[in-house]
């Protein structure tokens, strides 16, 4: 519970400052402006790193999105520089730990993240956000296959990393914000990060967009309690798939 009350207020935090700068400046820190894609960035004043704030709208539903972002497997299709992504534990359907190896480009060293992401739902609004926070040490105690090989790694470990996808469905689609601050640690110089920040946000955000088209993500569904919240993800089988399909392409004819 105060893992859960802590994520909650960073992410107050991360959006009521996002806020915030809406008001003031934020289009003043429009550094790209492409294909439905618009990427903020911004500094911090207790980093040399800046932040971003990327939003778009995806023709989709929410339900095909979560069913992309929980696939662990497809990072590398569609997160910038995702290089690997294991899932540590599951806890349940709205919280898990990941690990992730992110690729620098030569001469830096790789570097590798152990995540901790929750998910919160508005169950009259259906919006969700998705808190993902670094947790360098969760490994530190435990001797589980995954853990182990984590432990062997001689990666630069990125200790300071926060992030929230903000995901509201909103007429045919969904529109998608995410702000994300990440130190990458180690000898990487904050010009180089800084000057290519703009890049990660928009295209992840850009594949996203197409991943969701595919039919496995595509005719996902998300299982909701009483309460209106979602509480698991059904993905259908390729024979399912075909026969919804097949649904879709019958024509009714009208009667006489």
């Amino acid at each position: 519970m105060k893992i859960i009350l802590t994520i909650y207020i960073l992410t107050s935090l991360l959006f009521s400052s996002g806020i915030v700068l809406g008001q003031n400046r934020l289009e003043g820190m429009l550094k790209l402006d492409k294909d439905g894609i618009k990427v903020f960035v911004y500094e911090k004043t207790d980093s040399d790193i800046s932040a971003f704030r990327a939003v778009t709208y995806i023709k989709s539903t929410l339900d095909s999105i979560l069913a992309v972002m929980f696939d662990n497997k497809s990072c590398t299709e569609w997160i910038h520089a995702c290089d690997e992504s294991i899932v540590l534990e599951d806890v349940s359907f709205n919280e898990r730990y990941h690990y992730q190896i992110c690729d620098i480009p030569f001469p830096f060293k790789d570097r590798d993240f152990i995540f901790h992401s929750i998910m919160r739902q508005n169950p009259v609004t259906k919006a969700v956000d998705i808190t993902i926070s670094s947790e360098p040490n969760y490994c530190n105690d435990k001797q589980s296959e995954e853990c182990l090989k984590v432990k062997q790694s001689d990666l630069v470990r990125v200790s300071k990393s926060l992030g929230v996808y903000r995901l509201e469905p909103d007429g045919e689609g969904t529109k998608v914000t995410w702000i994300q601050h990440t130190d990458p640690s180690g000898q990487l110089p904050s010009w180089i990060v800084n000057q290519f920040i703009k890049d990660t946000p928009y295209l992840t955000l850009k594949k996203l967009a197409d991943k969701v088209k595919e039919d496995k993500y595509h005719y996902a569904k998300l299982v909701y309690d009483l309460d209106g919240i979602a509480i698991a993800l059904n993905s259908p089988t390729q024979q399912q798939i075909n026969t919804l399909k097949t649904r879709e392409n019958l024509v009714i004819y009208p009667s006489f």
